[in-house]
C-alpha cells in the first residue's frame, strides 16, 4: 500500500470520528429538545388551569360572592372549614347542607345528623341531589381527602359557597347519628 492511500484511509476514519461526534451531538440536542417541550406541555397545562381558576375566581368575586384569600393563593373555588365551624353553624341555625362522601360502611358508624350520604364515587351520577339553594355547603369524609376531590368537583360544577371540611369526622367532636 501506498502512502496516498494511507493518507486516504486515515482522512476517511477521521472524517468518520467528527461525523459521530456531530450525530451523538444532534441526538444529544434532538433528546433536550423533546424533554423540553414535554416540560413546556405540562408547564402550559398548568398555566392553562391555573388561568381558568382565576378567571372562575374573578367571576365569583364580579358576582359578588364571597371569595377569601386563601382561595385565591391556592387557586380553589372552595373554601376549607374546621369541624368547629359546622358544628357552631348547625347550633346557630344557619341555612347549611352537609354532604357525607364516605363509604356506607364508614356512614354506618357514625355521622352527622341530616347529612345527605352520597360516597364520592357517586357524586358524579348523583349530583342532582346536592342541594343548589345556596346555603352553605360543606363535604365531609373520614379525614378530608375524599371531601377535597368532593368539594373542587362540585364548586367546578357551579356549586356555590362550598366548603371542605379539614380532618373530616376524624376530627368531628360533635353527635354523630348510627343508621
Amino acid at each position: 500500500m501506498d502512502i496516498a492511500a494511507l493518507v486516504v484511509a486515515a482522512l476517511a476514519v477521521l472524517l468518520i470520528v467528527a461525523q459521530r461526534k456531530r450525530l451523538a451531538a444532534l441526538e444529544a440536542y434532538v433528546d433536550e429538545q423533546r424533554r423540553s417541550s414535554t416540560i413546556k406541555g405540562a408547564d402550559t397545562d398548568d398555566v392553562q388551569k391555573s388561568v381558568e381558576g382565576l378567571r372562575k375566581l374573578v367571576a365569583m368575586m364580579a358576582a359578588g360572592k364571597p371569595v377569601d384569600a386563601a382561595m385565591i393563593k391556592e387557586n380553589r373555588l372552595y373554601r376549607q372549614a374546621k369541624p368547629e365551624h359546622v358544628q357552631a353553624d348547625l347550633e346557630s341555625g344557619c341555612q347549611l347542607a352537609v354532604v357525607d362522601v364516605r363509604s356506607p360502611q364508614e356512614w354506618a358508624g357514625g355521622h352527622i345528623d341530616g347529612a345527605l350520604h352520597i360516597p364520592v364515587d357517586d357524586v358524579q351520577k348523583r349530583l342532582g341531589e346536592v342541594p343548589r339553594d345556596g346555603r352553605k355547603l360543606y363535604v365531609i369524609c373520614a379525614g378530608g381527602g375524599r371531601s377535597t376531590a368532593a368539594a373542587e368537583f362540585l364548586a367546578n360544577r357551579g356549586f356555590l359557597h362550598v366548603h371542605n371540611v379539614e380532618g373530616g369526622m376524624n376530627a368531628w367532636r360533635g353527635k354523630v347519628v348510627k343508621a
